[in-house]
């Protein structure tokens, strides 16, 4: 069997390409590492294609998913995985044509592609919690401790998938999710795709790379090693996000690829057990790194969300194989290992 896995030098499509391997596919992975160009030198993943390349047998390419030339890979896999995005809410804010061009029209192609060429094989979308825009804000909530909270108890397991999307600001990167996240069912529904959609939350781990506008745990922990003055933007710091270490998200697009259920869509994170607020992360960070931190408060970010938690209750029941086996204390022990060898 064999897995192609666009965005394979991204953490998520780090951990794929791990994972397959492991259990004895073989693999094919594309990047054209452009998160260096979006975020600079900093995010570069060219190292983490390199140094899986020396631990597992995988087959890489230099390729961007828009090239004609990938339907010549996808003719000869058995699935797909599509981890490749432009993953950053406020840098689409500045570059909405190449965000589009990445995320939707991206998408799309490679739909297409599948459809005409390979139609019968699993896709599997990374999409975001950002499809949902700020629909969780306008929910109310309290402070508990230092975190919010919401009011409504029907919440305490998170926003499951009937979260509205409509009427509200997304940010670019949300809209084009949106857009190549509802291609995705369209697919499954019209053309019999057997594609399936993963809204994910907080998605980190070792191989994330610590750039401000994107993947904040890492950039919290670089801080803290630095000693450099962080700043939390909006809120508070009081603000929830739920954690998922990239390894378990790979665990679970592992499992659609071997039982697909086309069309569906899944909100994935770390749900009530990996949920913490910017000020509690503080905390366990310094725990962690032994680093006592500095920090100040910015403006808020457009379209942020006041409180997330993913509803992983469908995930779970559609695949009971699959659940979080990665606490918080351990994901953010991997991060500061991670860039302490960095």
């Amino acid at each position: 069997m064999k897995v192609l896995v666009t965005g394979g030098a991204g953490l998520v499509g780090t951990e794929c390409c791990k994972l397959f391997a492991k259990e004895g596919w073989d693999v094919i992975s594309v990047d054209n590492y452009t998160r260096a160009k979006i975020f600079g030198k900093d995010a570069e993943t060219r190292s983490n294609i390199e140094k899986t390349r020396k631990e597992y047998n995988i087959e890489h390419h230099e390729m961007d998913i828009r090239d004609e030339k990938i339907a010549e890979l996808i003719k000869k896999s058995d699935a797909i995985v599509h981890t490749a995005a432009q993953p950053s809410h406020p840098r689409s804010i500045e570059i909405p044509m190449e965000d589009f061009q990445i995320n939707a029209y991206g998408t799309l192609f490679l739909l297409e592609m599948v459809r005409k060429h390979k139609k019968e094989i699993p896709f599997a979308f990374c999409s975001t919690n950002k499809v949902y825009g700020e629909a969780p804000n306008y929910f109310s909530y309290k402070k508990v401790g230092r975190r919010f909270e919401p009011l409504d108890p029907t919440l305490f397991d998170g926003f499951d998938e009937n979260l509205r999307i409509n009427h509200m600001m997304h940010t670019p990167f949300g809209v084009s999710k949106v857009a190549a996240d509802l291609y995705c069912q369209e697919y499954a529904y019209l053309y019999g795709l057997k594609t399936g959609i993963f809204r994910m939350g907080c998605i980190t781990g070792g191989a994330a790379k610590a750039v401000e506008m994107h993947n904040w745990e890492p950039f919290f922990v670089k801080k803290a090693l630095t000693g450099e003055e962080l700043t939390i933007f909006g809120h508070g710091g009081y603000q929830v996000r739920d954690v998922i270490h990239a390894a378990d998200l790979a665990k679970l697009l592992f499992e659609f690829v071997k039982a697909p259920r086309p069309g569906e869509s899944y909100n994935i994170g770390g749900a009530r057990k990996n949920s913490i607020s910017l000020l509690e992360s503080i905390q366990l960070i310094e725990e962690v790194t032994g680093k006592k931190m500095k920090y100040k408060f910015g403006p808020e970010r457009e379209a942020d969300h006041i409180w997330w938690i993913s509803n992983i209750n469908k995930a779970r029941l559609h695949y009971p194989q699959w659940d979080i086996r990665i606490g918080l204390k351990q994901v953010f022990k991997d991060i500061y290992e991670a860039l302490s060898r960095a």
